[in-house]
Order: structure tokens, then C-alpha cells, then sequence
């Protein structure tokens, strides 16, 4: 799976974002114009969607929102993580909101499904986002918001429930996690540790 931190406002954004240039023997693809025929021929809005974008069906069907939450051990060094199946990176517990949840909602709900840990929604804290394009496999556009849950505020013991999706549950030290991670939140330690 090809993931990309991208910001996708228009096709110029697009790493796709080509113009098929015909000539008497073949047709040519130069980059920097759209892939919907060539840049003099181009018509209408440069949003609208084409036919041939590889990012056709993710914008049609919008962007889907995830949450994801760090939980804390109790000397706040340590978060849960699992190893995803069947890619193999290693991510935080959560997943996607479903209409008329509130974000909290759905990281205590997604994380009890996944790990069996019970947190409490009203005393998470919001840390950041990332915008992430998926453009092999799922060609999907996700807004992922990451909530930081104390030790105070959650109970259990992390155990496989959804063993589909995840293989192993494990605490890892925020200076020793694995590099192959999903998605870019790793990026975020350093301010976690801050915290």
C-alpha cells in the first residue's frame, strides 16, 4: 500500500497530474498538465473530476474521518500499539467515525472493539490530524484526529478482538517504536513527549 501525506486541492496536486500529448506515431505523457486530454484542448473547471483520475472513486464517495488514540501506561513513557494484518505496520487503536458520532464517541467505542480497553470519551484530549490519500489498494482520502488518553483514564488489559484486522496488542517505548508504522504519526512523538 502506497500511503501519502498529501494535500490534494486541486488535480495540479495530484502526482498523477498529466497530459497525453498525440503525435503521429504515439502518444506521449508530459507532466504538469491534466490527464484529460491536452492543455489547449481543456475545458471547464480544472476540479471537475476525469474520467481516467485514479483518484476518481475517493473523491466521489469524500472524505472519510478516522480517530485514533495515544494510550499512556502509567509512567507515560509507553503507548499501545498493534501490528496490522495483513500489511504489517504498526498502528494506534481506532478507526472510522459513523454518522452522528462525535469523535470522542468513536475512540471509545473503536478502541473497546479493538483492544477490549475501556476509556473514558469526556477526558481524552485532542492532539492533531493528519490528511492521508490512499492511492493503491483502498484509493481512499481519510482525515485521521488523534486523541491522547491518559492512565487514569482508561481500564483493561489490551487483548486481540478484532484478529482480522490485528495480530498483536503491545506496549512500545515512545524512543524504541518499530519504523514500519501506519501512517505518519509518528511524526508526533516528540510534542508527546513534551506533554
Amino acid at each position: 500500500m502506497k500511503e501519502l501525506n498529501l494535500k490534494i486541492e486541486s488535480c495540479k496536486d495530484c502526482p498523477y497530474y498529466r497530459v497525453k500529448l498525440k503525435s503521429p506515431l504515439m502518444s506521449i505523457y508530459q507532466p504538469g498538465f491534466s490527464c484529460r486530454k491536452s492543455h489547449k484542448t481543456l475545458r471547464g473547471n480544472e476540479n471537475d473530476i476525469h474520467q481516467d483520475c485514479p483518484l476518481k472513486d475517493a473523491r466521489e464517495q469524500g472524505v472519510k474521518v478516522g480517530v485514533s488514540v495515544f494510550i499512556f501506561n502509567k509512567e507515560y513513557d509507553e503507548i499501545i500499539i498493534g501490528n496490522r494484518t495483513p500489511d504489517n505496520l504498526w498502528g494506534l487503536p481506532g478507526g472510522g467515525m459513523i454518522a452522528g458520532e462525535i469523535p470522542p464517541k468513536t475512540a471509545a467505542r473503536e478502541v473497546l472493539e479493538e483492544t477490549g480497553i475501556i476509556i473514558n470519551p469526556q477526558k481524552i484530549r485532542f492532539a492533531t490530524f493528519t490528511n492521508d490519500v490512499f492511492l493503491e489498494e483502498k484509493n481512499e482520502h481519510w482525515i485521521t484526529l488523534y486523541y491522547i488518553c491518559n492512565y487514569e483514564d482508561w481500564t483493561g488489559t489490551p487483548e486481540i478482538k478484532e484478529p482480522a484486522k490485528c495480530t498483536e496488542w503491545k506496549w512500545s517505548k515512545l524512543d524504541e517504536l518499530p519504523n514500519n508504522l501506519f501512517c505518519d504519526w509518528g511524526k508526533f512523538i516528540p510534542e508527546l513527549k513534551k506533554l
